[in-house]
């Protein structure tokens, strides 16, 4: 079992999916730090949502940038399984706030944690999909781009362009268990769950389930 580091940013409410591309507005001066240890270093920053905070930060507004990053901050019970990929530096403001980019490139699971000051590293394995047949899930997908079309949005042709042009339909069963995600709001837990599914046929009936049961209400 390969295992590797990740920096891990606890952001409460926020899930990211695989292949996705996020921005992030990176204010603390710890976090500004992970940012950049983790470019230097080639490490990857993952982005998971929170159960509960377990401890309050015990550092004064007027701390200095020194002790803040020497002494504990509030810290959060993470979700073990979330998104992670490598960032980039899209914008470095005049006091130190950093606007990032990370690409998401696989789901990974929290195996022990390496670090816990200034910022969290974790070790973590790929979490995988269990095997699954493209071939099962031609005729899943067709029925749910249909659903998907007749949703109710101001922007509803330009929905259909999209979910028949070429992009949208040359993706692989994986990737498209995870793009359709991103047509359709979600509450954090209910993404969550959806991140921790281990099939892409599963994805995608959770997704056709939930747009039915929907449309019946």
């Amino acid at each position: 079992m390969n295992e590797l580091e990740i920096s891990l940013f606890p952001i409460p409410g926020s899930v990211s999916l695989p292949y996705n591309m996020i921005s992030l507005h990176v204010f603390e001066p710890r976090y500004r730090k992970m940012v950049k240890d983790s470019i230097d270093q080639n490490r990857r920053i993952g982005v998971a949502h929170t159960l509960r905070e377990t401890a309050p930060s015990k550092n004064k507004v007027t701390a200095s940038e020194e002790a803040i990053l020497t002494s504990n901050q509030e810290s959060y019970e993470s979700h073990s399984v979330f998104s992670a990929g490598f960032a980039e530096i899209l914008e470095t403001l005049p006091d130190g706030r950093m606007i990032i980019q990370i690409s998401m490139d696989n789901r990974y699971e929290i195996m022990s944690e390496l670090q816990q000051v200034p910022y969290k590293i974790v070790r973590c394995k790929i979490y995988e999909d269990e095997e699954s047949y493209e071939e099962s899930i031609i005729t899943l997908r067709i029925e749910l781009d249909q659903l998907l079309m007749r949703l109710p949005s101001p922007n509803i042709e330009k929905l259909k362009q999209y979910l028949e042009s070429s992009e949208w339909k040359s993706q692989t069963a994986l990737q498209y268990s995870f793009a359709i995600y991103s047509l359709v709001i979600f509450e954090p837990e209910i993404l969550q769950k959806v991140l921790e599914i281990k099939s892409a046929f599963d994805r995608i009936s959770f997704m056709k389930d939930a747009l039915q049961n929907h449309q019946t209400q």
